[in-house]
């Protein structure tokens, strides 16, 4: 087998030594090739030493971690950054995957995770370069669609909810809609299903492997959608990995016809891993200057991930002009980005919420402007 090249960019000797112990620990799997004090010592050794990895500090002089990605990125697309800093917040995530950096492990870390981390991100990328992770899928299994943003807030989890409700209504096919928001899940109380099991049941248990072990952790909502919840604590997330997410996600493909995913709202692996192997990802905003300047950092990262403008679709959801942003002012930032512009109906969403009773769906007569939007933007994606 082929080792994995190794660049260990670091300011700090000590961490550089740490690190190269670490990885002789694997010494089949793995060949430190460089080590490098800054950005610019990076730029001038990958000609030179050909890594197939770079495990990037983010803070270093000279030209810093961020901005050395920003470089390999765009002139060594071969090459895969690992960005490594002692910062675990979310912002600073979101910068590193916005430079264009493919993972980020936080310091001080374990051999486990370090390990694990390099393999992952190297067979993704690899994967991704050879062209094995297709931006369409090929085969007749069930496709995946997610509901994605960048802020909370925005809606996401209500129009993930409404829309699976209203396709599965408008056509016979078998949906699954999967709340893997882990941390603040909320689709189980939007349907006043907050006692159902969960996906924490099911990995607890250990039963991922067939359609058959996960269909009683699944909530039959309709004839056509089953719902799979997350669960109700926070803290439950830790215990749900990329590994189960994928037996599941694997399991289930062949069963349904469209597997609607409602992600959390960060890019760690869970979400990339849905995001990699989704059809359509819809990235939900509203017309709130913050939750705009969110989504067009989201974009980019998904721009630096490989996916195109068939694969993303910008979706304004509570489109009003209240906030002082009028709809030109979206459409001049976002240009042809905007798939759909979902009008703001407070009162009928907020009646939804309280009551647990999704405003889609329900077949009656003089349906609002938000289900009219909704039920339009489904006709036009099963089409």
């Amino acid at each position: 087998m082929e080792k994995i090249k190794i660049l260990i960019a670091d300011d700090v000797l000590d961490i550089i030594k740490v690190v190269k112990k670490t990885l002789s620990l694997e010494d089949e799997t793995f060949e430190v090739v460089g080590e490098a004090a800054n950005g610019q010592e990076v730029l001038d050794l990958i000609p030179k030493v050909k890594p197939d990895i770079v495990l990037m500090d983010i803070n270093m002089p000279v030209l810093n971690g961020l901005e050395a990605t920003e470089k390999v990125t765009k002139e060594y697309p071969d090459v895969a950054v690992i960005m490594m800093s002692v910062q675990g917040e979310a912002e600073y995530l979101k910068k590193a995957m916005f430079h264009g950096a493919k993972e980020f492990i936080i310091k001080p870390f374990n051999y486990d995770s370090l390990v694990e981390t390099i393999k992952i991100t190297h067979e993704r990328h690899r994967e991704m370069q050879k062209g094995l992770i297709p931006r369409e899928e090929k085969d007749k299994e069930g496709k995946v669609m997610t509901y994605f943003s960048s802020k909370g807030g925005v809606g996401k989890s209500i129009l993930s909810l409404n829309t699976a409700i209203t396709m599965s209504q408008e056509k016979e096919q078998k949906e699954l809609l999967m709340d893997l928001d882990l941390q603040f899940s909320d689709i189980s109380i939007l349907v006043n299903k907050y006692n159902e099991r969960t996906i924490l049941d099911l990995v607890d248990e250990g039963h991922l492997n067939t359609y058959q072990e996960i269909k009683p952790y699944l909530y039959a909502y309709n004839e056509n959608l089953d719902m799979l919840f997350a669960p109700g604590k926070p803290e439950a997330a830790e215990y749900i990995s990329k590994t189960s997410i994928e037996k599941i996600i694997k399991a289930l493909k062949h069963k349904y016809d469209l597997i609607i995913v409602d992600t959390g709202i960060n890019f760690n692996e869970n979400t990339l891993y849905v995001l990699d192997h989704a059809e359509i990802i819809f990235f939900v905003s509203t017309m709130e200057i913050a939750s705009l300047k969110n989504t067009k950092l989201g974009l980019k990262v998904m721009e630096s991930l490989g996916y195109d403008n068939n694969k993303v679709k910008l979706l304004i959801n509570r489109s009003t002009t209240k906030y002082g942003v009028s709809k030109r002012d979206v459409e001049e930032v976002f240009k042809d980005s905007i798939y759909a512009m979902i009008p703001d109906e407070e009162k009928t969403v907020s009646i939804s919420v309280n009551r647990g009773e999704p405003f889609c769906g329900k077949g009656r007569l003089g349906k609002s402007k938000i289900e009219k939007a909704i039920e339009a933007m489904c006709t036009d994606i099963l089409e």
